[in-house]
């Protein structure tokens, strides 16, 4: 069995993958070397941020080029190897020196390096009182992210940006596109439903003439349009866009009216009813009485 720390600093194989793990630190960086270090990750409700040093990540490029490069503490804590009930706990370099991590009350402190079983950060902390970290490579499980330079992080954070605002630019296109082509479709459809209706009225306006001039007009021999008005309401039953011409009346023997077409003669059921197709898309139709056989 390996010790844990031979895996540091050089190519370890992982899932057919070349890996190296170098020391980072959880918890605040000094202040005066913060400059030298960028986040390997975000805080969590059981961790504090999680810092690496640029310059580690750059010599092990240096070395190993192409491959890629992961924290020890940030992926033993995602591996779930680091117990935040243990206050403290180490990966040792030698039987004196090493690294640790303390932990207190549940979450993640912080984290530091010991010389001669001393640690600097804390003197009551016991070299003997610390649990030993040296897991096997197949317990190891590798973080999402992987450790990048500043400048990388930055790049990737454009990206992410950019992805976003053309995302959003694509969602509101898409809604002004949408909107316009429902707009331009609701208007078709009332200017359609408005023409049919200016349609029916010139119909009703002919049909309700013939209907006042029978009660204003005195006549020996009253006519009787009842047979028109059921030959036009019979043809109006079947086409309902049927429209007619101005300047007709009911005492006239036929009424000429106009229809869209179809696809079909609407004049074929009707023996009192004849067509006449305009190439303008449309039937005209001459309706007469119709007979009380037919």
């Amino acid at each position: 069995m390996s010790d844990f720390s031979e895996y540091l600093r050089r190519p370890v194989r992982i899932l057919g993958e070349d890996i190296v793990f170098i020391p980072d630190i959880v918890g605040p960086v000094p202040l005066s070397e913060q400059h030298q270090y960028v986040e390997l990750a975000p805080a969590t409700n059981n961790c504090p941020a999680i810092h690496i040093r640029e310059t580690d990540i750059e010599d092990i490029r240096e070395s190993y080029p192409d491959t890629r490069v992961f924290g020890m503490w940030h992926t033993l804590i995602n591996s779930g190897l680091v117990s935040y009930r243990k206050a403290l706990q180490v990966v040792k370099i030698t039987p004196q020196d090493g690294y640790y991590i303390h932990c207190d009350l549940g979450r993640a402190e912080f984290s530091g390096d010991y010389e001669a079983g001393f640690f600097a950060a804390d003197a009551s902390f016991n070299l003997d009182e610390a649990a030993e970290l040296n897991p096997e490579i197949d317990q190891l499980v590798l973080p999402d992210t992987e450790a990048k330079l500043a400048a990388e992080l930055l790049t990737q954070r454009k990206e992410v940006v950019r992805k976003t605002w053309s995302s959003l630019i694509s969602v509101v296109t898409l809604c002004v596109v949408l909107g316009l082509v429902t707009d331009v479709g609701l208007t078709k459809i009332y200017a359609l439903e408005t023409e049919q209706a200016e349609s029916k009225a010139e119909l009703l306006q002919v049909i309700q003439s013939g209907l006042d001039k029978l009660k204003t007009t005195r006549l020996t021999d009253v006519p009787n349009d009842a047979r028109m008005i059921e030959s036009i309401a019979a043809v109006w039953a079947v086409n309902p866009k049927l429209a007619t011409l101005p300047g007709q009346s009911l005492q006239r023997e036929k009424l000429v009216f106009v229809v869209p077409d179809v696809g079909v003669n609407p004049a074929q059921n009707y023996s009192w009813v004849t067509s006449e197709y305009d190439p303008k898309g449309e039937w005209i139709l001459s309706i007469r009485k119709k007979n009380n056989e037919s």
